[in-house]
């Protein structure tokens, strides 16, 4: 199963990504990593063969652009976390704060887990804005689309999970 996870940052998206890689044995990749590498052509191309050599996969992360495109196109099931800002705010400024008073912290390293937070708190609203524009281009996609809106509705992923490796499950049996 091909997975793709969006939301805001302070979401909640890897924690969930790791829940899930953790139950159903599938490997993860987070799109954070791939920010490293600052040419978009070579992002894309090792992005992609990456979730070539993958038979399964979960990708988590914010980006929803051109070098990210593969992973809806081929999702089977995508998942945009659409909690209230409020609470992912308030996760970004807890995240920040506990980093920040880490007891090996130096003042400059304080000082940029402040500023990252508060870059973050303005990420957040610009894709709050864009939000309506993703979700209706990804519910043009082949892939299933699930939205939650709060952190309970995680139960519904399982839900989904369950029915896909059961109708896998079947065509297997089908074709014996």
């Amino acid at each position: 199963m091909k997975i793709r996870i969006i939301g805001y940052a302070g979401s909640g998206k890897t924690s969930l990504a790791i829940k899930l890689q953790e139950k159903y044995h599938i490997q993860g990749i987070s799109l954070d990593d791939y920010l490293k590498i600052k040419d978009k052509n070579k992002r894309y191309h090792q992005l992609n063969t990456r979730l070539s050599e993958l038979p399964n996969w979960i990708v988590e992360g914010v980006q929803v652009s051109h070098w990210t495109e593969k992973t809806t196109k081929e999702a089977d099931l995508i998942i945009i976390l659409d909690y209230p800002i409020y609470l992912t705010q308030y996760r970004v400024t807890k995240r920040a704060f506990t980093q920040c008073f880490t007891k090996k912290k130096t003042f400059t390293q304080r000082k940029k887990n402040i500023k990252r937070m508060f870059k973050l708190y303005k990420w957040n609203r610009r894709f709050k804005k864009r939000l309506p524009d993703i979700k209706k281009n990804l519910t043009t996609d082949r892939g299933k689309l699930l939205i939650l809106e709060s952190p309970e509705d995680v139960k519904r992923v399982h839900r989904e999970m369950r029915q896909y490796l059961y109708s896998e499950n079947k065509k297997k049996n089908d074709k014996k």
